[in-house]
């Protein structure tokens, strides 16, 4: 098998090979992968130079790698590709400079989990969950506890995420878990994407949000509440949705943040996915561009 990157001169053929997949998120995403600077879309083809299987290395910060949208043919899917591309892969992303490497499987994929954990060595890092909500609607007298952060609430902002500095968030798309710094928190401050409670200066943060609106919807990208504030974080953002003329809200989160965000909502979840992140910190290899 040859594994090479994809150009734009490869498009056709690859959304040809994704229409079999049903509902396939990858298909929206093509675009992006091959307009990637680093990293990318890559192809492993047949001895007759025949597409056999897609695979995604994704670097959205140097040093940390995202492995996914695998998709294999029908007829190479009870053959040893599955494990050759997820090799590719780990040796595709050392070899670009990353130092952690990501993927994240689908709840119940028994066969991606063992090959993970048992054969690559990842481990499981957290639970993940990618969804939407529809049917909201803006209060008409919003609950004033909850608004846009600014920049008097730098230093906490940085207490908040000097706590959670642990948190992923879905920095580059729902099914592309990152990690997140104060850097990323200050640089959504500065676009108006970011959202807490409460908003009284001096007071220690309770929830915070990271969004932005695209294709009239508005992208949930990070969510971490202790609870009190959540309802009128949410509040604030259906007031967002409504000046923007939102309707959709999505979202990839942790598990622990999806499931205080739909029971706070009082919604139930459209298009409803659950996963596993999986992790690997890796060995440094000579860098190059591919």
């Amino acid at each position: 098998m040859r594994y090479v990157r994809a150009t734009a001169e490869d498009q056709a053929r690859i959304e040809s090979f994704l229409s079999q997949f049903v509902d396939d998120y990858a298909r929206d995403q093509i675009e992006s992968y091959l307009a990637s600077e680093t990293g990318g879309l890559y192809l492993a083809l047949d001895d007759d130079n025949q597409l056999a299987a897609t695979g995604v290395v994704a670097l959205g910060k140097p040093h940390e790698a995202f492995l996914g949208a695998v998709r294999l043919r029908p007829d190479m899917q009870d053959t040893s590709l599955a494990e050759e591309m997820a090799e590719f892969q780990v040796q595709e992303a050392r070899r670009l400079g990353a130092q952690v490497v990501r993927a994240l499987i689908s709840r119940g994929n028994e066969a991606s989990q063992h090959l993970f954990q048992t054969k690559l060595g990842f481990h499981v890092v957290d639970e993940w969950v990618a969804g939407s909500l529809e049917g909201f609607s803006a209060p008409e007298y919003p609950d004033e506890v909850a608004g846009p952060a600014w920049a008097v609430d730098r230093d906490r902002l940085l207490a908040f995420m000097n706590q959670h500095g642990e948190d992923l968030w879905s920095r580059d798309g729902a099914w592309q878990p990152a990690s997140i710094s104060f850097d990323d928190v200050w640089h959504s401050v500065e676009l108006g994407s970011t959202a807490l409670a409460p908003q009284t200066s001096g007071e220690a943060l309770d929830t915070l949000a990271i969004f932005h609106i695209q294709d009239d919807r508005m992208h949930l990208q990070y969510l971490r509440s202790m609870g009190k504030h959540l309802k009128a974080l949410l509040q604030y953002l259906w007031v967002e949705s409504r000046a923007w003329g939102v309707k959709t809200l999505e979202f990839g989160l942790p598990r622990h943040a999806a499931d205080k965000l739909v029971e706070a909502s009082g919604l139930t979840m459209n298009r409803e996915w659950h996963g596993i992140v999986l992790e690997k910190h890796v060995v440094l290899t000579t860098s190059s561009s591919a």
